[in-house]
């Protein structure tokens, strides 16, 4: 590290040290931090967040701000019970309890982002982004294939009251630059960030041997518009480009490029409680290593429908959705892979008391050459005092195979057996807000799936192939708590414990994950500076790997109304720790301590 980003971060931890300990002084009221916000995602309609049966997550636009996160990443890596998955490349993929990447649905706006599994969370700049909204467990009823572990939904400015741009350095060439404008009818944002020289980004085989980040250039754009108060149009672009080298015992050689670009269009009608979308997404994926080279390109097309009726006392909501799914591996020269899929859902609401209700539905979901499966939900919600909720949550899910999986790439070959994944959720949690600052949140929950999905190394052979293992189990309880203190003074706490593990065919039981997690936050208002210090901490996992520790320090200095400053300080104690949920002693490394200075002008 160069002296000047030594000086820069021992600056950092001293006036963050300085905040924490000032004594009290004039300042501004902080805009009031809302603990008990709305979310549609849950039930596809809107709700109080401690009204909903499940396990629930919401980031707000000061909430994201409060992390310094410039990308979504840097945001969801912050909830209770998240694991992480990750390519050398910097690509990375989220899970919760356990389960990762094709597990969780990815949706923007309420409609999927994933492309055959893949998407970029990195690339998505928290520019774009009004909220984000997360549910764990199993909601296979409400988001079909791809939701067994549960939901992030990107929800996207619609318009903005003020329009901004920022513009960051920082070390390791680290560069951020984002504008938004918007009116009432138009809104455009593009943001672009990069980086050079990160260091050892991932940890590969070996005593000595590593990945090390060349080069990384995320670019995103989001164009809404709408053309009237029911009819919106919105398109969605990202790129990323990447470099990365090998370091063998010192020696490093270059290692491969990557270059990935994701493209979504929708179109969407809303009348009251209808809705409608027809969309449509692609993915263009390069890879060139000194093995091998890979040329991916994909798209997806189809429409999402729902409304709402009132029955009597029982409120009704039914859907259905079509997707038509097309993969070409140009790398394999094989045929381009086609599939359809369809789905049918509905979910009742009835009060069967004043505290209580009961939510019951279910979907049958339809996949081309994997068949039709029926998926079930039901749900309990008991008011034991005013902003004092109980529930139960009981819910199958199912996972189809990727089209990827289905057919192969790479040197992946076709397994004509290949069957859906298939389980079981159980949840029983308790929300209550203390008071008007203050918010707690707890669940007990149990997830098996058979069937799962995972791929191996055929033996004797360069090929592999995925099968279905046997099972895959997780009991585990999260905690999570939330105070505002004072208009100067918040914190937060989540603490997840659970015991992710596979058996495989005439396999003993695996651990593939760790079991205690942990997310706490401090936040400090004195005048017009604002700092915030996270931590992340994920504890011992399979084959001895240690523990990860990541501390995030943000800072924030009013200047005028319309213009500020921000200092991020990432890794703040320099660890070296794998920062995946790895069970193999592999897995993306935290990189070394870095810090970002951004000026940001309303206008």
């Amino acid at each position: 590290m160069s002296s000047m980003s030594k000086k820069m971060v021992n600056s950092a931890v001293a006036l963050g040290c300085m905040l924490f300990a000032a004594p009290v002084m004039a300042h501004e009221a902080l805009n009031e931090y809302v603990l008990d916000p709305m979310m549609v995602t849950a039930a596809r309609y809107e709700q109080r967040d401690i009204d909903i049966p499940a396990a629930t997550e919401i980031y707000d636009q000061e909430k994201i701000e409060k992390l310094g996160a410039n990308n979504v990443m840097e945001v969801v890596r912050n909830i209770p019970g998240f694991t992480l998955m990750a390519s050398p490349t910097g690509n990375t993929y989220v899970g919760f309890r356990g389960l990762a990447r094709r597990n969780v649905a990815i949706l923007v706006n309420g409609l999927h982002l994933s492309q055959d599994g893949n998407y970029d969370l990195e690339s998505i700049s928290t520019d774009i982004i009004e909220r984000i909204e997360v549910v764990k467990g199993g909601s296979t009823v409400l988001y079909g294939s791809g939701a067994s572990a549960g939901v992030i939904n990107i929800i996207t400015k619609k318009n903005a009251s003020m329009n901004k741009a920022l513009v960051g350095f920082g070390d390791n060439n680290k560069f951020k630059g984002a504008i938004n404008v918007a009116n009432d009818k138009l809104q455009l944002s593009y943001s672009r960030q990069q980086s050079k020289d990160r260091g050892f980004v991932y940890k590969n085989r070996g005593v000595d041997n590593y990945y090390t980040g060349d080069k990384m250039e995320k670019d995103s754009i989001n164009l809404q518009y709408s053309l009237n108060d029911n009819l919106m149009f919105q398109y969605m672009h990202s790129k990323k480009v990447s470099d990365c080298s090998i370091s063998d015992k010192g020696v490093v050689t270059p290692s491969f490029h990557s270059d990935i670009k994701y493209d979504l269009g929708q179109i969407r009608y809303t009348n009251n409680d209808f809705q409608a979308s027809v969309y449509y997404r692609s993915r263009d994926w390069q890879h060139f290593q000194y093995r091998r080279d890979a040329h991916q390109k994909g798209h997806n097309y189809g429409a999402d429908l729902q409304d709402k009726f009132q029955l009597g006392n029982t409120a009704l909501t039914v859907g259905l959705a079509y997707e038509n799914e097309t993969t070409d591996n140009e790398s394999n020269k094989r045929e381009k892979a086609k599939r359809d899929s369809g789905a049918v859902f509905f979910m009742t609401e009835t009060p069967v008391s004043d505290k209580t209700k009961i939510l019951f539905g279910a979907r049958e979901a339809y996949v081309e050459e994997s068949g039709s499966k029926l998926c079930p939900q039901f749900q309990v919600m008991h008011s034991i005092g005013k902003d004092d909720n109980i529930y139960l949550n009981i819910n199958r899910s199912m996972r189809a195979p990727e089209v990827n999986e289905q057919w192969g790439t790479g040197n992946y070959i076709v397994n004509p057996n290949l069957k859906a994944e298939h389980g079981w959720n159980y949840e029983f949690g308790w929300k209550k807000k203390l008071s008007d600052t203050e918010l707690f949140k707890v669940n007990v929950f149990h997830m098996s799936l058979n069937d799962r999905i995972y791929g191996q190394k055929i033996a004797g052979t360069t090929n592999s192939i995925y099968l279905n293992a046997d099972e895959y189990e997780n009991t585990g309880i999260e905690v999570n708590y939330e105070k505002t203190a004072s208009d100067k003074f918040n914190y937060n706490v989540g603490v997840s414990y659970a015991n992710p593990k596979q058996k495989e065919h005439n396999k003993d039981w695996e651990r593939v994950d760790f079991k205690l997690g942990l997310h706490a936050g401090v936040g400090y208002s004195v005048g017009k500076i604002n700092a915030d210090i996270y931590a992340n901490y994920m504890a011992e996992r399979s084959h001895n790997v240690k523990p990860m520790l990541d501390l995030t320090l943000n800072a924030k200095q009013q200047i005028t109304k319309n213009d500020a400053l921000k200092f991020t300080v990432y890794n703040l104690l320099n660890r070296d720790d794998i920062r995946t949920g790895s069970s193999s002693g592999t897995g993306a490394m935290l990189e070394e301590r870095n810090w970002m200075l951004s000026y940001e002008h309303s206008f």
